[in-house]
């Protein structure tokens, strides 16, 4: 069977920024939806990627567009209060941790003669942080990864309350990562953050590429503490 081109769908397509093939797939019709917040859209890109059409672009909706045009999308992790309820992936606190060796040498943050090679973290995220700091090398080069302070190691696993809260940290699971604490304390704002200039924006992405949190980026403050956990 020959699938037709349209010729009329490939200036719209080229102003979308996708390729011109004049083919309104699953894809140009995403496109179309999110420039025109169009329910009527989302039920037809629903109906085409196989989600019940209710025209309201969920999650279900992103992760099957996502397969059907070959996009991957970041891990959806529990939330918070699902962490703390018991009823995650990562079961009760101190439960499923994993020692792994770091890509490059991290520098204990209070003590930076100490070098840290290895980090204590739960089994479901240890290969996603390390995903995140083989980028980290590779992008930045150890020389710039130690001026930027992106070696500087403030904790991962740690059996403790939130600061000034009741609740456990995500540290306690090892699912939370603080990095260079000095420099991006608890009720330090940007720009003085260190962490939250524009030099870091890569760093962040590689986070936010496997679902992480900053609570920098969300909540501008604690720019040190990362986590794998929705808010």
């Amino acid at each position: 069977m020959m699938i037709r081109e349209y010729d009329e769908f490939k200036p719209v397509q080229r102003a979308l920024g996708l390729e011109a093939d004049g083919l309104p797939g699953p894809k140009t019709l995403a496109a179309v939806a999110l420039r025109l917040r169009c329910h009527e859209i989302w039920a037809a890109v629903q109906a085409a990627v196989k989600v019940t059409p209710d025209g309201i672009p969920g999650p279900k909706t992103a992760a099957a567009i996502a397969e059907a045009v070959g996009i991957e999308m970041p891990r959806q992790w529990p939330t918070q209060a699902e962490v703390w309820g018991g009823k995650s992936i990562f079961g009760k606190a101190g439960e499923g941790l994993m020692t792994v060796n770091l890509p490059y040498p991290f520098r204990l943050a209070w003590e930076q003669e100490t070098i840290v090679r290895r980090l204590t973290c739960h089994e479901a995220v240890a290969e996603p942080l390390l995903r995140i700091f083989r980028r980290t090398l590779e992008h930045y080069g150890l020389d710039r990864v130690q001026a930027l302070g992106l070696d500087l190691y403030g904790g991962c696993y740690n059996e403790r309350k939130i600061s000034g809260g009741s609740r456990p940290s995500m540290h306690s699971w090892g699912i939370a990562v603080d990095m260079d604490p000095d420099h991006n304390g608890l009720k330090v704002h940007r720009p003085q953050a260190r962490l939250s200039g524009t030099d870091y924006d890569a760093f962040w992405q590689f986070v936010e590429d496997e679902g992480g949190i900053s609570l920098g980026r969300e909540r501008d403050y604690d720019w040190m503490h990362f986590q794998f956990a929705r808010l």
